[in-house]
């Protein structure tokens, strides 16, 4: 559920602003909202502190290699930030020595081991050498009585040394001259060794700092603690050697504050939210949802305030969609497996996201059971695989065999995938009825349009894909878009969507969604017929898997052929495997947050609620 909330506004003498925010987040109630935009030179400092030290995380690998070095006693003697930093500008100036030296040789290599000293020592006798470069298409041109001496070619041109006697240096045309290095060739290639030696041995100190990795991110949380002060106490409004902070608080822990006020001094006000108020969402999950909360992080959305909190459903059709998606019972072993040993390696880790993982290769065990779906092996390839289908077991109830063998059978499926998609699309039309009529509005009678809306699109769907495949049950409800009874439920459903899709108070501003409804009904009926997604998806793993074991069935005879088949078939399902859960980030979270939520007028325009608390120990 979401949790009710409090708005809460706490006076404080403002030369306790500081102590009295150390308070509140010892507490960690209070979600701050800050009265005026924060600024400051504190702010700025603490800010600048925690970039930082995030620049330093960034320069280290995740953990020490094998053979990092170990620490000088001048960096290892430093705080690890500073060290870290220092090694970079290190890596830095040695990178810019690299890359000019390399600049300048690329330019002067083919002159050898070409001195400016000794160019200048023949300058004072009179002679004078000259470097240029020309232009390919072009021929150089030197006075006469100078010597042009030619040095093959670089990235941009040809080359060559002038060389003549005189008071003067020769005239040249058609080139460009090379300025003179300011060492010798053979020195800047001692210093480009050792710039790449310096450079070397920098990212191996980087490496071995990586030990000190936890000291660095324990600074991070002291950094990230006195930026959540700073900004805080620059939100609030003061005047008057009065401070002020305001924020959201769960309404049944109104009572900590109110102790606190008492035993610091603090004026404290509570009130409801106002419509206008942007209130940050706290889910409060039963047991069973709260898995949901793991998926909800990944995927990065939060319900309004004032919207509805869908997780046991979500969370339910969720399961079934990823099963079906994924279809495959051994793929679900897999990720069973996987989460289980992932699960001893963090026996420390929330546990919301484990729980979610067993719930999805559970839901995918059952489904792929259901199917008899074994990696794509069917008993003509593999006939041990006719031992692991349950409709073929003693034991199975009859009911359950006829389930699996009706299941298996695609229009079968397909008219299953349309019966999920007005199951689920009428939950959210039914609930959307319920919360209109505790808002005592009368778009609940619109709602019940479009949950006799929804009914007529799902027998419409059938009919137009499957024909006279679906059920008889469903034939004598519908044989064509225009037959009783549902195209009366259809009618009943337009007039309803009519007459109350707009209250009347909003009628002149809102008008254009009237007309807009024939769009909207369309969308409806969109809305039911995309849910055959799941089948599509789900088949084309399935077909893939079976195709290659197919393929490559010839190769089982053979320990060698055996061996090559397993490592082909490794790669594809690997590959299956991660399309599968693509679909699953695609398909299923849609039918969720898109088809689902839009039955239920759910925009997912929320923001957690996160306290001003400490971050340690978190």
């Amino acid at each position: 559920m979401i949790t009710p909330m409090k708005k809460v506004t706490i006076l404080c003498l403002d030369k306790e602003r500081e102590a009295s925010l150390e308070k509140l987040r010892e507490m960690g109630i209070l979600h701050v909202t800050p009265l005026v935009n924060p600024t400051g030179v504190k702010l700025n400092a603490a800010k600048s502190k925690v970039m930082r030290i995030r620049k330093a995380l960034e320069a280290i690998p995740a953990k020490a290699g094998k053979d990092a070095v170990s620490l000088d006693a001048s960096i290892a003697s430093q705080p690890a930030v500073e060290a870290v930093h220092q090694m970079v500008q290190v890596k830095k100036d040695a990178t810019d020595e690299i890359s000019k030296l390399h600049n300048d040789l690329n330019r002067l290599d083919n002159f050898g081991n070409l001195d400016p000293q000794t160019v200048k020592s023949l300058e004072e006798s009179g002679v004078f050498v000259k470097l240029y470069e020309v232009d390919p298409s072009r021929t150089i041109s030197a006075d006469d009585g100078a010597v042009v001496l030619p040095f093959g070619q670089n990235l941009t041109g040809n080359l060559y040394a002038v060389i003549s006697k005189g008071e003067a240096p020769a005239a040249v045309k058609d080139a460009v001259e090379l300025p003179l290095p300011s060492m010798s060739l053979a020195e800047m290639r001692q210093k480009l060794s050792a710039a790449n030696a310096e450079l070397a041995k920098a990212d191996k100190t980087l490496e071995g700092l990586a030990a000190k990795r936890s000291e660095i991110d324990s600074a991070l949380v002291d950094a990230d603690e006195e930026y959540d002060l700073q900004e805080a106490a620059s939100g609030m409004l003061a005047g008057a050697s009065i401070a002020m902070i305001q924020g959201f608080a769960p309404a049944n822990r109104m009572s900590e504050i109110q102790e606190a006020a008492k035993a610091n001094g603090w004026g404290v006000r509570e009130e409801d939210p106002s419509d206008d108020d942007m209130v940050p969402t706290l889910l409060t999950h039963k047991p069973i949802a709260k898995p949901m909360q793991f998926l909800y992080d990944i995927i990065g959305i939060v319900p309004g305030y004032k919207e509805i909190d869908v997780s046991a459903v979500f969370l339910a059709f969720f399961s079934l969609f990823f099963a079906i998606i994924v279809g495959d019972a051994f793929y679900g072993a897999l990720f069973l497996a996987l989460t289980i040993v992932a699960r001893k390696k963090a026996p420390k880790s929330k546990s919301a996201g484990f729980s979610f993982m067993y719930l999805m290769s559970g839901a995918t065990i059952v489904w792929g059971i259901m199917n008899a779906s074994y990696l794509g092996l069917t008993p003509e390839i593999a006939p041990w695989v006719a031992n692991l289908d349950l409709a073929n077991a003693s034991f199975c109830p009859e009911g359950l065999k006829n389930a699996m063998h009706w299941i298996r059978q695609s229009s079968n499926m397909q008219f299953f995938c349309f019966c999920i998609a007005v199951v689920h699309l009428t939950i959210a039309h039914v609930w959307n009825v319920i919360v209109q009529i505790q808002r005592k509005s009368t778009t609940a009678l619109a709602q019940v349009g479009w949950l006799f809306s929804t009914w007529y699109m799902f027998f419409l769907a059938g009919n137009m894909v499957l024909g006279d495949k679906v059920p008889e049950v469903f034939r004598n409800f519908f044989s064509g878009p225009t037959s009783a009874p549902m195209i009366y439920v259809l009618i009943a459903g337009v007039v309803l969507l009519v007459l109350f899709s707009v209250p009347p108070s909003k009628l002149k501003e809102e008008w254009i969604s009237i007309p807009m409804l024939a769009l909207n009904i369309v969308n409806n009926f969109v809305d039911v017929i995309s849910y055959i997604r799941l089948f599509a998806v789900g088949l084309s793993g399935a077909a893939i898997a079976e195709s290659f074991s197919e393929m490559l069935s010839p190769m089982f005879g053979s320990v060698g052929g055996l061996l090559g088949a397993a490592i082909v078939l490794l790669f594809v399902h690997a590959l299956n495997i991660a399309l599968a859960v693509m679909g699953v980030a695609v398909h299923a979270v849609r039918l969720n947050t898109l088809e689902f939520s839009n039955g239920l007028d759910l925009q997912w325009s929320g923001f957690g609620f996160n306290p001003f608390k400490k971050r340690k120990n978190v």
